[in-house]
């Protein structure tokens, strides 16, 4: 729904990730208030795991923000271009599992947890991004389930079942833990839970319907 730009915060000196929303997107109420609702949820957490949001507005009629600037690099790329044994990959799950339970303590569910959303810096230090699917529990938030021209919200392969079910009244804070799970899986095992053939709408059927594969069948 925008693009991220790498740029330099004129007042601090200090080099930003600057969201912009997509100008095809300007119009549509819906998306601004997914846009805002971003701003609002990732700037109300306060967690050195997680990327902080500095500014946000209006330009030009061009809405923004602009948020911590990770130079890293995606979970599993960080993984593999590591070669991190499964202690580390352990280590480094726990510290994101960190930054999720603060989310959770602040009412919000980040609901598309997967490794793009989770920069590593050289240093080994995860960062989780990208709230804009994000909800408050305890219902009430209009963004919570699909919308009517079957708008997928979320990432299929490390969706749970409520969720690849759109059951709205099932959300809640174990929908990012099964993602979690399926993280955790695809980074130990090499391999996700469910097949990955197929489009979307097939995962989500085996996601919703079928059992996950069993860890020690693929690795005693």
């Amino acid at each position: 729904m925008g693009t991220v730009w790498r740029a330099k915060q004129l007042a601090t000196k200090r080099e930003v990730a600057l969201k912009l929303m997509s100008g095809s997107q300007i119009g549509s109420d819906k998306d601004i208030h997914r846009f805002e609702r971003e701003v609002e949820l990732a700037a109300a957490l306060e967690h050195p795991y997680i990327a902080r949001v500095y500014d946000s507005g209006v330009h030009r009629g061009v809405y923004f923000y602009a948020m911590e600037y990770i130079d890293g690099k995606p979970l599993d790329v960080y993984v593999e271009e590591n070669k991190l044994p499964r202690k580390e990959i352990l280590k480094l799950i726990l510290m994101v599992c960190e930054a999720v339970q603060h989310a959770h303590q602040n009412a919000i569910i980040h609901r598309d947890l997967k490794p793009s959303n989770v920069m590593v810096t050289a240093d080994g230090v995860p960062h989780v991004l990208d709230f804009g699917l994000a909800k408050l529990t305890g219902g009430g938030d209009p963004a919570v389930s699909m919308s009517m021209d079957g708008e997928l919200v979320g990432t299929p392969i490390y969706m749970s079942p409520e969720q690849a079910a759109g059951t709205v009244k099932n959300l809640n804070t174990g929908t990012d833990v099964y993602s979690l799970g399926v993280l955790l899986y695809e980074l130990i095992l090499g391999v996700f839970p469910h097949s990955i053939t197929g489009g979307h709408w097939e995962i989500m059927r085996r996601a919703r319907d079928e059992e996950p594969s069993r860890p020690r069948s693929i690795s005693r």
